[in-house]
């Protein structure tokens, strides 16, 4: 788990006790799973795992919810919705899924191969029966940069001392690069001819996001599903190969079993590009009190800046 200062903690322990409040349920023992963009609690109470965000992503954790039942209903190997809490759990300040707590060994990671039998059954859905938005990635990491140049108070100055720090920047030139690139971006994607059907996609496809059941492996984190195009959910694997010195041979294993190789398609160097961006503006604006996190994401904004091959490594 990163590092999190006091103040952090005490923000995140707030917001959950405020959830469980909402929800009923009793808090006592929690523990963070993880938090990258939204704190992830598991309490043993309930024996639920509580997926919690700031209120403005409203939308998000409706629609999220709505996916999840939505997959259930057609069997699709996801994550489900905690029994009897299938509903947004709303406060002023905050938003939050529950989900049914599914225990796994410890310190397992499934392998990458694991991923390619979940994303076959995801992409073969073409019309969802509900209504959610095309893919574009993009737009999100152009709003995420947005809310860097809306910061102020705390936050504000604490990103104007990280970017002089670890970038020897001003936070809006970072921002004004950032946004140029997301220009340059949309029209490569805008050009891009994709050589697998449209089709409903997770959005946000690793192996870190699968789990195991009695019966199969799913995935979790529906944040992100999309109508678009599938190659996008194929991005992780390879972007981790080429950025975090992921095997190659287990890359080959998982594009075997999926039956594409993405390095093989001309789209892959503009869809590497979109990763590397995803991956620098997905907690650009949410940084004050997390120095792991912060330390991180400037090695990448140097990298990134630089166009160079350096490795990344992963949030904790």
């Amino acid at each position: 788990m990163t590092t999190l200062s006091c103040g952090e903690r005490d923000r995140l322990n707030t917001a959950l006790h405020e959830i469980a409040a909402a929800a009923g349920i009793d808090p006592t023992g929690a523990r963070l799973l993880r938090y990258t963009m939204n704190a992830v609690f598991y309490v043993p109470a309930a024996d639920v795992v509580l997926r919690i965000a700031p209120a403005d992503h409203v939308g998000e954790v409706r629609q999220t919810a709505a996916v999840a039942s939505r997959f259930a209903e057609l069997n699709l190997p996801t994550v489900r919705l905690a029994p009897g809490l299938r509903e947004p759990i709303e406060t002023s300040a905050w938003m939050a899924t529950a989900w049914t707590y599914l225990p796994q060994p410890a310190a397992y990671r499934h392998a990458l191969v694991d991923l390619a039998s979940p994303l076959l059954s995801i992409h073969s859905i073409h019309h969802l029966g509900l209504a959610i938005p095309e893919w574009d990635v993009i737009d999100r990491c152009e709003n995420r940069v947005r809310k860097v140049t809306d910061a102020t108070g705390e936050a504000k100055d604490y990103l104007h001392t990280w970017a002089k720090r670890e970038l020897n920047l001003s936070i809006l030139q970072v921002a004004e690069r950032l946004l140029q690139r997301c220009t340059e971006l949309r029209s490569a994607i805008a050009a891009a001819q994709w050589a697998l059907p449209v089709s409903v996609i997770h959005g946000d496809a690793h192996a870190g996001n699968l789990l195991s059941t009695a019966l199969r492996v799913v995935l979790i984190d529906l944040d992100s599903v999309r109508f678009g195009p599938p190659e996008w959910d194929l991005v992780p694997a390879a972007h981790g190969v080429q950025r975090f010195a992921d095997s190659y041979r287990e890359y080959e294993g998982f594009a075997s079993s999926y039956g594409f190789d993405l390095f093989s398609s001309p789209n892959w160097p503009v869809l590497r590009d979109v990763r590397d961006l995803q991956l620098v503006t997905s907690v650009i604006a949410r940084l004050l009190g997390r120095p792991d996190v912060a330390e991180e994401l400037g090695h990448r904004l140097r990298s990134y800046f630089a166009k160079d091959d350096a490795i990344w490594h992963r949030f904790k």
